[in-house]
C-alpha cells in the first residue's frame, strides 16, 4: 500500500514538472515550480558546503585534541602525580623512622634474639622428639 502511494506521487511529480517545463518553453517566462526548485537547489547546495566544512573543521579538532591535547596532559597530570606521590612518600619515611613502634630500648628486635641464642649452639639441634614418628621404628602400612 505504502509503496503504491510512493508510486503515484513520484508519478505526479514527474508529470507535473514535464509539463511545467513545457509551459515554461512556450511562454517563454519562468514558471512558479521550477523557480522555487531552482533556489531551493542552491539553498541546500550552500547547505551541503557548510555540513561538509564543519565536519572537516571538527573532524580536524577532535583529531588534534585525541592525538596531541590528550597525551600531553596526561602525561603532565602523571608527572604532577609521581611527584606528589615522591613528596608524600619522603614525609612518612620520616615519620615512620622517628616513630615509636620501630624506636625500642633493647634496639633488637625478639627475633633476632632469639636466632643469636640458635646460633650459640652451632646450629644444631638437640630437643628430642616425643610423639613424633623419627623415633619410633613404625612402618608405613
Amino acid at each position: 500500500m505504502i509503496a503504491t502511494s510512493i508510486f503515484t506521487i513520484s508519478g505526479l511529480s514527474i508529470i507535473t514538472l514535464v509539463v511545467a517545463k513545457k509551459l515554461e518553453e512556450k511562454r517563454k517566462k519562468s514558471f512558479f515550480i521550477l523557480n522555487v526548485i531552482s533556489k531551493s537547489d542552491t539553498r541546500i547546495r550552500e547547505l551541503y558546503h557548510r555540513a561538509v566544512s564543519l565536519y572537516s573543521e571538527g573532524k580536524e579538532k577532535s583529531s588534534f585534541f585525541f592525538k596531541r591535547q590528550i597525551p600531553i596532559h596526561s602525561k603532565n597530570y602523571f608527572n604532577k602525580l609521581l611527584s606528589f606521590l615522591k613528596e608524600k612518600r619522603e614525609q612518612y619515611v620520616v615519620k615512620m623512622r622517628d616513630s615509636r613502634l620501630l624506636k625500642k630500648s633493647d634496639g633488637i628486635s625478639e627475633f633476632f634474639k632469639n636466632m643469636s641464642e640458635i646460633e650459640k649452639g652451632n646450629g644444631e639441634i638437640h630437643d628430642v622428639c616425643e610423639n613424633g614418628s623419627q623415633n619410633t621404628k613404625e612402618k608405613v602400612k
